[in-house]
This record gives structure tokens, sequence and C-alpha cells, in this order.
């Protein structure tokens, strides 16, 4: 009996020290996870918006905090969540979470929703909440009793529920705002409030966000974000804190911060690699409630990984509206009919035709000037063997074999010019007419006209014993390779409908522009090997086309561009510019339809207006708020086949649509150039 009553001694004293609150019968301790140190995972515990304010990231984030280590029933909690962004407006989180205190144990879910809506052009407002459930219970295994005690094996868990809601209000660079950290917490086994009103917890925050805009090395897309915090708990004094930290994506973070409850901490984290972090802090008690009880320790091990849509940009856009499915301009509301539209399709095919003669007519004067020069060359060897054979002496036989030799070849040129094809029988009513100029011929002694291909770039002329099967092209911004070319067209519209008719066929075909003759060649498919680009020819692709085909090797010296047109980047207020130009524009200024077709992960399919396309997302956000400054309503997508943010100034389910709009220059509001891109569903995803 002498040594009961220490024990039970110790036993109040621990309830009392580890929060335990509750009747005689209900015994629990309620949740309270200190995040003062939580600055790059886990942020919607500081305030449920972090969600989404300042966030860019989604991750998977293992987290343990191991609290007073040199205190044999200390505070620890392990953490299993998930955080990130579901949409441009929102953000969630969801976590598992196990929370030993004393003698007892919390193990329950946490579930953070955020969403946010803009103010004005440089703020917005985003609120959230919070919600947890979970049980609390006495750990049967950590009672250390010297003798069996009723009351300790009688004792039952306790289920209880806590909401916790927070707002944000972004201002430029800066945030501010306020959380309830107990607003609403109910044992539903009592069926009574945790806390009484007065017992309730607030806190706010200010903070400030300092992007490095022109840093290169390891600063490059860094940030710094101090963060000052005060916390009212209950009746209690005011506890103030402060947190720093400064993020690295190509290194990792470090942090600081001081909180007047728990005491200083530091930490730092290194990013593995692209996706994988490991994070580590440590905090130390400077106040009398823990610096007896030793140092606390911190770990967080993080998958991160960028969304399709991104960024946080409730700031871009304006209040309720869909980014994605947005159709805002009625058809009715267009000033363009289709008698406008089919006047423009006529001009297009007339520019069209008119490029195809001058590209015959240019052929045929090569062709004249190779002859000539053939001609002089056959001359001047008819002369050597002359004077070879006089020794120079007999001039009049010169003379002689002059007039006979300019005699034989007028009656050769005449009777040449005669057998020549006029140009209007080339067949140039439509743009089809380009598969009749560039048919294959394999026959071994077909003259070079017949061999050549409708190409303005192609400097070079060809034996006649050349395989008539390759033509060699040096085209910028394409990859080198085998191309088997189906067809080639100028108008962009005509790509498209002979794509979809490939499609329809189950051929995955795709085309890329020549910019010094804006020709559109479209291809069936392309190889690295000129072995297997012969043998698809021959077996017709095995089998699967029946029409004309070409081999064309594209031979270029930087081919870093994979099959896509992508101009250059060039110095532009928007740093790195990549704006994909897809179809020259034609004679007489008629705007040509520039077109793509992708298949996008967890993105909508239709008929994107592409505006411009950016690697960084800093360049891609201020390049979309001048466009709504304008009045447009522009967003964009990350593409992640090539990681590039894809700016769009209007989405659209049908391709007439965004013709309308195309042609239209979005009903006159927009004059720069633009691309249509079309987003297929990703039936292999």
């Amino acid at each position: 009996m002498q040594f009961k009553k220490p024990h039970l001694l110790l036993f109040i004293l621990l309830l009392i020290f580890s929060g335990l609150q509750a009747q005689e019968e209900d015994p629990y301790v309620d949740y309270d996870v200190p995040s003062q140190n939580l600055l790059k995972f886990n942020r919607f515990l500081i305030n449920p918006t972090f969600s989404t304010v300042r966030e860019d990231k989604s991750y998977i984030n293992l987290f343990h905090r191991n609290q007073s280590v040199s205190f044999d029933d200390n505070n620890q909690v392990y953490f299993l969540s998930y955080s990130g962004r579901v949409s441009d407006r929102s953000g969630v989180g969801l976590s598992l979470f196990t929370n030993r205190e004393g003698l007892f144990n919390n193990f329950g879910v946490h579930a953070n929703y955020a969403y946010g809506v803009r103010l004005s052009p440089k703020s917005n407002f985003t609120f959230g909440a919070n919600f947890s459930y979970y049980q609390s219970a006495f750990n049967q295994d950590r009672a250390n009793a010297l003798e069996e005690d009723p009351f300790l094996n009688d004792l039952e868990s306790s289920s209880l529920i806590t909401f916790q809601p927070g707002f944000n209000i972004s201002f430029g660079k800066f945030d501010i705002g306020g959380f309830a950290e107990n607003l609403f917490d109910y044992n539903l086994k009592t069926s009574e409030s945790v806390t009484e009103f007065n017992e309730k917890t607030y806190s706010g925050h200010l903070q400030y966000t300092h992007q490095f805009k022109n840093a290169a090395g390891i600063l490059e897309q860094g940030r710094l974000m101090p963060l000052a915090r005060v916390r009212k708990v209950g009746e209690e004094d005011v506890v103030l804190g402060g947190n720093l930290i400064l993020d690295l994506p190509k290194l990792g973070w470090i942090q600081a911060g001081y909180d007047d409850f728990y005491g200083a901490s530091a930490g730092l984290g290194f990013n593995l690699n692209k996706n994988l972090s490991l994070g580590y802090t440590v905090e130390k008690g400077l106040s009398n409630n823990f610096e007896n009880f030793g140092v606390s320790h911190e770990i967080s091990l993080a998958y991160s990984f960028t969304p399709n849509l991104t960024e946080d940009r409730v700031l871009l856009e304006k209040e309720n509206e869909d980014l994605v499915d947005a159709d805002t301009t009625p058809e009715e509301d267009l000033n363009l009919t289709d008698k406008d539209l089919q006047i423009a399709e006529l001009k297009d095919k007339l520019a069209e035709n008119d490029a195809i003669l001058d590209e015959l007519l240019l052929r045929q004067d090569s062709i004249e000037s190779t002859r000539r020069n053939d001609l002089e060359r056959r001359f001047e060897n008819v002369m050597k063997m002359v004077r070879r054979e006089t020794s120079g002496d007999r001039p009049e036989l010169e003379e002689k074999a002059k007039e006979v030799y300019f005699a034989n070849m007028d009656s050769v040129d005449m009777s040449a010019r005669r057998k020549t094809q006029p140009l209007a029988n080339h067949g140039l009513s439509n743009t089809t007419s380009a598969k009749k100029v560039i048919r294959l011929d394999d026959t071994k002694n077909t003259k070079v006209a017949k061999n050549t291909a409708v190409s303005r770039d192609k400097t070079t002329r060809y034996s006649t014993k050349r395989n008539k099967r390759f033509k060699t092209f040096s085209i910028p911004q394409v990859q080198s390779g085998h191309y088997l070319i189906a067809n080639v067209f100028r108008n962009p519209e005509n790509v498209t409908a002979f794509l979809n008719k490939l499609h329809a066929q189950g051929i995955n075909a795709d085309y890329f522009e020549n910019p010094k003759n804006g020709l559109n060649y479209v291809y069936l498919e392309s190889y690295q090997d000129k072995k297997d680009a012969i043998v698809a020819h021959q077996t017709q692709l095995d089998g699967n086309y029946h029409g004309d085909a070409w081999i064309m090797n594209v031979n270029n010296m930087d081919s870093h561009i994979n099959f896509v047109a992508v101009k250059s980047r060039s110095k532009s207020k928007y740093g790195d510019n990549i704006l994909h130009k897809n179809v020259a524009q034609s004679k007489g200024n008629v705007p040509k339809v520039s077109y793509a077709s992708h298949r996008i992960n967890g993105l909508p399919e239709g008929y994107y207006i592409i505006a411009n396309v950016f690697e960084r997302a800093y360049d891609a956000n201020r390049f979309v708020k001048d466009l709504n400054a304008k009045g447009l309503s522009a967003s964009y997508f990350i593409n992640p086949e090539d990681n590039l943010r894809y700016v769009y100034l209007k989405k659209h389910e049908t391709w007439s649509n965004a013709l309308t709009s195309y042609y239209s220059k979005l009903n006159a509001s927009y004059d720069d150039e633009m691309w249509i891109m079309r987003v297929k569903p990703n039936y292999n995803s």
C-alpha cells in the first residue's frame, strides 16, 4: 500500500500535464498538434487556407514530431497527409494522424478545404476549414500499476470532432489572416463541448513572399517567406511567434523560427531529386514550460509533383468564372457570317494555288538554268575537240562547228518545248493537287522535274541514277530523321481534314511545317533508321495505308526539338517565350489557321485558342495578367509531355466555333499571333 500512493500521485500529475479533460468516467486528451514549424509541408495546419495560398505543388508527406525527448511520456505525433490544388481556385488536404500524449493515444483523420475569390486585380480572399474526427483512448499497455486497478480497466475511448475555420486576404506579396483553432470541438460520447467559449484559441498571421525573379543558379525560382504569428489561448497571455524560410527548388530549403511557448527552432531540407524531399527541424524550449525537458525533433519526407492546372491564379481570373469549360462569347454576337468564312476559304485556296504555281515556275526556271549550263559545258567540250584536231590552224572549221552545233541545239530545244506540258494542265483546282505534284515515282530513269518535291529550300539537283524514294531537306526546328510523307498542304484546314481522315483509319499521323516555303508536310510515321523507313514504305505501313507516299530525309545539325516547329527563344518582357508558329502567313495577308493536336492527361477535350507558350510559371502568369488587363479571359495549362505552360484565350467544344473565334480574332479583341490546339482524350492513360 505504501507503493500505490506515490504511483497514483505520479499518474495524476501526468494526466494534468498532458491536458487530460473530462469527467471521471470519460477521460480523453483533446487534439493539439504543434504547427509553428510547418513552413514547407502541411502548411494548412498553420492556417487552413494555406493549402492553396502561395502553393503551386501537390505532395504526399510523412511527418513525425518527437517533443521534449528527455521526458519519458512525451508528446509524439505522426502524420501521413496529402495536400495540393484540385482546381485553379481551391486546394484540399487529407491526413491520417496519431498523437501520443502521456498515457493517452489519439488516432483520427484530418480533412482540409480552401477556396479563393478575386477581390481586385491585386487582391483576393481565401477561406478554408480543417475538420478532424479522432478517438482518444487510455493506453493500458503503457500503464504500469503495481496492483490491478478496476478504474483503469474500465476506461473507454471517446470520439471527438473539431471544426477549425480560417481566412486569408492576399494583397500583392502580403498575406494576412486569422484562424479559430478550436471554434467547434465536440465530444460525441458525452454530447458536450470540449472547451468553453472563453477557452477558445485564436491565431492571426502576417506573411510576405519575395520571389527571386531574375536569379540564376541555386537561387533560380527561389523565394523568401517571413511569417509573423500571434495566438490567444483562452484567457491566458498572448503568445507571439515568427518564422522565416528560404525555399530553393534547385537545392532545398532552410528555416528558422521562434515561439514564446515552444522556444527557438532551426531546420533545413534537401530536394533529393525532382520529386523527393527530406527535411529536419530541431526545437529547444527557452521558457519554464519546456527548457528542462530537452529538445524536440521533427522529420519530414515528401513526394511532390506539379498538377496540370496550378499556380495561385485567383489573382488572374474573374470571380465565378470556369477557367477550362467557359465559352463566354455567344455565337449570335459574332460579326462573322458563313458567307464571310466561305470567301475567306476561297481566298485561301487561291493563295495556295498561286503558291503552287510559283513553285512550278521556280522549278521550271531551275531546270532551264540547269539545262543551259549543261549545254554550255557540252559546247566547250566540242570546241576543245575541234581545236585539238585542227591544232588551232583552221578558224573557219571552228566557226562552221559552232553553226552546226547551235542549229542542232535549237531544234532540240524547240522539240523539248513542244513536249512541255502547259501549267494550266497541272490541276490546281484545289489544294489536293499538291498530292499530284509530289507523287512518288520509283522508275529508275525518271526526269529531274518529275522527281522534285514542292519546296523552295531544295537547292541541290540529284542525279537520275539516285533512288527516287528519298528527298533530303534541311528544315529548321524539326528533328532529324526519315519521315514517311503522305501529303503536303499549304492550307492548315486541309491539313486538319486529312489528319482526321488518317486518324479515323487508325493511323497516328502528324505534321510539321517547313518555314522556308510555308508548306505543311503530313507524315504517317517517323524513323531514325533509314531501313525502317524503307520497310514501312514498301509494306505501305504494314498494309494500313494505300495512298501515295514518299520518304523525306530531314538532316539538321541541331535537332533537339521533337517533331514540332517551335519558334526559338526570343528575348521579350516575358522571358522564355516559346511561341508555336505552325503555318506562315499567305499572300494578301489572308489569315491562315495554325493547328496542332495533342493528348493531355487531366485536361478536358476541346479546341483551345493558344496565344503563347512558356517554360516558367512567372512568365506565364505575367502574360496572363497582361491579357486579362485588356479585357480578355486568358488562362493556361501545363502539358506534361513537354512541361511547358500553354496560355489559351478561349476553349471551344467544336472546330467550327474555334475557327470562328480564330478568323474573327476573338470578336476583334486580340490582334497578335495565335493558333488552335485540339486536345483529344488520352485513351492510353
